[in-house]
C-alpha cells in the first residue's frame, strides 16, 4: 500500500490566507451547489439495477466548488501528481475516486509514482491532469478545470499551468485554445520533478460525475461561439479507428451495425480524426448521437437538452449521469448475451455482438424522438441559473 495524504477535508479559509504561506493545504469557497440534478428516465426499460438505479433513484446534489491551494510541493510522473514530505497528495474536489484505490492498493504505481529528482522551481502553477490520459476520463476529470482557471484568471488568480510533456498534446492545444493568455510549462517526467511554491488544484466540477451548473453554462457559451456551421443532426460514433490488439472489447458486427446507421440516416464519425473545435461544434449540434459505450460517446457531455443517446453495451454509470446532467434520453444495447462487457485491470479480450435487428428497432424510436423534438424546437426545460465565482 502506497503512503498518501487525503486533503479533501483541508481547512476552508480566504483566497488571501490560501495564497499566504500559514497553512501547507488550505480550500477556498468558489460557488455553492447548484443543487439538485432529477434523474432522467430511459428510452426503453433495461435489465440490471446497475443500468437503471441512476434514472430511478432520487435526485443527486451537486458539489460545492472549491479551489484547493497546496504550498512546498513537489510535483513529477506521467501524471503530475503532487508529494508533499514524499507522500503523494489526493483530495476529492480534484481527482476521481478511484485515483486513491490506485494508490491504496498500488495498482500500476510506475504511472503516478515518480522518484525523478527536482530540477526545475516554479512560484506558483495550476495543475489539472493525473495519470488517466483516456479521452473520456480527459475529458469528464479535467477538461472541466479549465473553465474554472479561466475564470480564475479573469478575477485575477494568475498562474502558469504545469504539464508533463509526455502528456497528450491535445490537452495543450485546448487550454491555449480556451485561454489565449494561459502560459504553459511542461518538463520531462522520466528525468525531472518540478517543485512548486504553490500549487493550485481546480476542483474538477463534479462530484462522482454529478456535474455542477457551472459546467453547463460554459459549455453552452462554447457552443455559440461561431463558426455555428458544419454539424450534424444524427450521428454514429465509431469506435473502428481505436481498436487495438489490447483492447478488451470487440463488437464484431461493428461494420454490420455502422451500415445500419447509415441506412436510417446517421453520419458515422470518428472523433479521433477530428479537431475538438469540429467535435465541440458537432456534439453541440447533435439531436441524436448513437455508438458503443466509450470516451467518443462521452463527448455527448457537450449536447443540447432532449438529445437522444444511445448506447451499445455498458461499462459504468458515467453516460447516464451525463445524461441526467444535460437532460438527454438515453437508451442502451447490451449485447447478444445480455452480458455487459466490463473493463478489467488485466486486459481480457471480450468480443460480443449487437443484434441488428434490435439495433435498427431501438434506434427508430430514437430518431422518431429526435425528430419529434426538433420539430417543436427546444425542450421544454430551462437549466437553473448557474452561481457566479464568488472570491
Amino acid at each position: 500500500m502506497t503512503v498518501s495524504i487525503d486533503l479533501s477535508k483541508a481547512e476552508r479559509v480566504s483566497l488571501a490566507e490560501a495564497l499566504g504561506s500559514a497553512h501547507r493545504a488550505a480550500r477556498v469557497s468558489l460557488m455553492p451547489s447548484s443543487g439538485a440534478i432529477p434523474p432522467r428516465p430511459m428510452l426503453w426499460p433495461c435489465a440490471g439495477d446497475l443500468l437503471n438505479a441512476p434514472h430511478e433513484s432520487g435526485p443527486a446534489m451537486t458539489p460545492d466548488i472549491d479551489l484547493l491551494v497546496v504550498h512546498r510541493a513537489i510535483v513529477g510522473g506521467m501524471g503530475a501528481h503532487l508529494k508533499l514530505d514524499d507522500r503523494l497528495v489526493y483530495a476529492e474536489q480534484a481527482y476521481p475516486f478511484y485515483i486513491k484505490h490506485w494508490y491504496d492498493h498500488d495498482i500500476t504505481p510506475e504511472a503516478w509514482n515518480f522518484r525523478a529528482p527536482v530540477r526545475l522551481q516554479l512560484s506558483k502553477a495550476f495543475v489539472i491532469t493525473h495519470f488517466n490520459y483516456v479521452w473520456g476520463h480527459w475529458l469528464t476529470e479535467m477538461y472541466p478545470k479549465l473553465f474554472l482557471i479561466r475564470a480564475l484568471i479573469n478575477a485575477g488568480v494568475v498562474a502558469p499551468l504545469l504539464l508533463p510533456a509526455s502528456a497528450p498534446t491535445y490537452m495543450a492545444k485546448i487550454a491555449r485554445a480556451m485561454i489565449p493568455k494561459l502560459k504553459i510549462i511542461t518538463y520531462n517526467s522520466s528525468r525531472q520533478a518540478v517543485e512548486v511554491g504553490t500549487v493550485l488544484l481546480p476542483h474538477m466540477l463534479h462530484k462522482d460525475y454529478h456535474f455542477h451548473d457551472f459546467l453547463r453554462g460554459e459549455l453552452e457559451r462554447e457552443a455559440r461561439k461561431p463558426p455555428r456551421n458544419g454539424g450534424f443532426d444524427k450521428v454514429f460514433v465509431s469506435r473502428s479507428g481505436v481498436r487495438t490488439p489490447q483492447s478488451f472489447r470487440q463488437m464484431e458486427n461493428e461494420t454490420e451495425i455502422e451500415a445500419i446507421a447509415k441506412s436510417l440516416g446517421l453520419v458515422v464519425l470518428r472523433p479521433e480524426t477530428l479537431s475538438w473545435a469540429k467535435q465541440a461544434r458537432i456534439f453541440s449540434q447533435a439531436r441524436l448521437v448513437a455508438g458503443e459505450f466509450g470516451s467518443g460517446l462521452h463527448n455527448t457531455l457537450l449536447s443540447p437538452a432532449g438529445c437522444q443517446v444511445v448506447s451499445l453495451n455498458w461499462l459504468v454509470d458515467v453516460q447516464s449521469r451525463i445524461a441526467n446532467f444535460r437532460r438527454h434520453d438515453l437508451g442502451y444495447i447490451l449485447p447478444e448475451d445480455g452480458e455487459p462487457r466490463l473493463h478489467t485491470i488485466e486486459p481480457q479480450r471480450q468480443p460480443f455482438r449487437i443484434d441488428p435487428q434490435e439495433f435498427r428497432r431501438k434506434l427508430t424510436i430514437a430518431i422518431e424522438r429526435a425528430e419529434a423534438c426538433s420539430a417543436r424546437g427546444a425542450e421544454d426545460y430551462t437549466p437553473p441559473v448557474a452561481p457566479e465565482l464568488r472570491l
